[in-house]
C-alpha cells in the first residue's frame, strides 16, 4: 500500500513539473492556442495577425488571436 501511494505521489509531481515546463516555453509573445495552430510556425502567426489587425482595425490582440484560430480552423 506504501508503495501504491509513492509511485502515485512521484507521478503526480512529474506531471506538474511537465506542465510547469510546458507552460513556461517561450512562444515569442504569440498566444499559446495560435502558436498549436500554426505548428510553431512564428513567422506564419505573425502574417496572419498582421493581416487580421489591417482588415480589422481597433480590436483587442486577443480578439486578433481568437479570429486567426477560428479562420484557420475553418479553412480560410
Amino acid at each position: 500500500m506504501k508503495l501504491i501511494v509513492t509511485i502515485f505521489f512521484l507521478a503526480a509531481i512529474a506531471m506538474i513539473c511537465f506542465l510547469i515546463w510546458r507552460d513556461s516555453q517561450d512562444t515569442g509573445g504569440i498566444d499559446r492556442s495560435l502558436w498549436q495552430a500554426v505548428r510553431g510556425d512564428k513567422a506564419l502567426a505573425e502574417r496572419l495577425l498582421n493581416h487580421a489587425r489591417e482588415k480589422h482595425p481597433g480590436k483587442s490582440e486577443r480578439w486578433y488571436a481568437e479570429k486567426v484560430i477560428y479562420d484557420l480552423r475553418r479553412g480560410r
